[in-house]
């Protein structure tokens, strides 16, 4: 698979952390050297999560998205990161005190800082498959959840206890 780095398109990039492209890079050495379709079952009728390996000083995670799969509003706690839309569209909502969309087609890489909350989404008719990879490694999640227009803390995940 040759993705990087000829054939992708960064939406928001950033500049102010070396760790977003700490992250950007552990995808790109990560698909030099593999092809995580290879092994997704795109039928599975759940969205499912698994860290598949560590690169370049990132931890490296698989995800299969479902048509109607979600992520809910979260953060990944102080990391920072990157994901590459593998095969379909997703859809991800940036909280900044408002919700704002961005359509992350195929081959479209997004970067993000520790400070990032979201909501991924594949409102799309078939399973979308994503690679990502934060720096440091992923360590904790915060959970949020949409009440009156603001987001509320809902729990914290530590890894290990829900992934």
């Amino acid at each position: 698979m040759t993705l990087f780095p000829t054939t992708y398109r960064t939406l928001a990039p950033s500049d102010d952390d070396p760790r977003d492209q700490v992250a950007r890079d552990a995808l790109a050495a990560y698909l030099a050297e593999h092809d995580p379709l290879d092994s997704v079952d795109l039928t599975f009728p759940e969205r499912t999560w698994a860290r598949i390996g560590a690169v370049a000083g990132a931890d490296i995670w698989l995800i299969t998205w479902p048509a109607g799969s979600s992520t809910g509003w979260h953060d990944h706690g102080s990391a920072s990161g990157a994901f590459v839309t593998l095969t379909g569209q997703l859809t991800e909502y940036v909280w900044t005190g408002v919700a704002t969309a961005s359509t992350l087609a195929e081959q479209t890489v997004r970067e993000f800082d520790g400070s990032h909350i979201h909501d991924v989404v594949n409102h799309g008719t078939r399973t979308a498959v994503s690679l990502h990879a934060y720096a440091p490694s992923l360590a904790a999640m915060t959970r949020y959840e949409l009440v009156r227009g603001r987001l509320q803390v809902t729990s914290v995940e530590q890894r290990g206890e829900a992934w």
